[in-house]
């Protein structure tokens, strides 16, 4: 069983209601089985990116020869950047975070932490995993006041952020139910 999930959802400083914070951050919890990933306690994350990147992982293995993004559950998100030509954003952060390989074989995924311990759960258990952990962050934007950019580049930055996070959502879904 895969308990992934974000513990205490709140803006930039703790805080419950800030519309120029674009990242949604939160302790988080990660346990496969009787194995603890990620407590609450190891610091807080941005959970918007860690949905967006987990959410890729659905399609993709994250490797250290082939990584989605420098962390899967990063410390900062300072900038999203619209790439020309790609449906997908860059996120840049700090170098902080915590992080495992991701890589799909056959039916089942394995994740390997840092550390080399492997973790094996069934592709359906993780597609339900990061899909309900997507969902928790996303709700939490639609509870909170709309974001207002600084500017227009921020603004279609932020726009193609939110408009991949929902494309690879929808792609989740269909793969879960499918």
């Amino acid at each position: 069983m895969i308990t992934l999930r974000p513990t205490n959802l709140h803006w930039i400083g703790g805080s419950t209601d800030d519309s120029a914070d674009l990242c949604a951050h939160s302790g988080v919890e990660f346990s496969i089985g009787e194995s603890v990933l990620v407590k609450p306690g190891d610091g807080e994350w941005t959970v918007s990116a860690a949905a967006l990147y987990l959410l890729r992982t659905l399609s993709q293995p994250h490797t250290k020869l082939q990584p989605i993004a420098e962390h899967l559950f990063p410390c900062c998100g300072n900038g999203i950047f619209e790439v020309e030509g790609q449906d997908d954003v860059q996120i840049v952060g700090c170098n902080s975070g915590i992080d495992f390989e991701v890589v799909q074989i056959d039916d089942e995924v394995l994740l390997t932490a840092k550390d080399g311990d492997q973790h094996r759960v069934t592709v359906s258990d993780w597609r339900r995993a990061v899909y309900e952990f997507s969902d928790a962050v996303r709700a939490f934007y639609a509870a909170s006041p709309p974001k207002e950019p600084e500017d227009d580049w921020e603004q279609r930055s932020f726009r193609k952020f939110l408009s991949e996070w929902s494309r690879r959502r929808l792609l989740a879904e269909d793969r879960l139910e499918g």
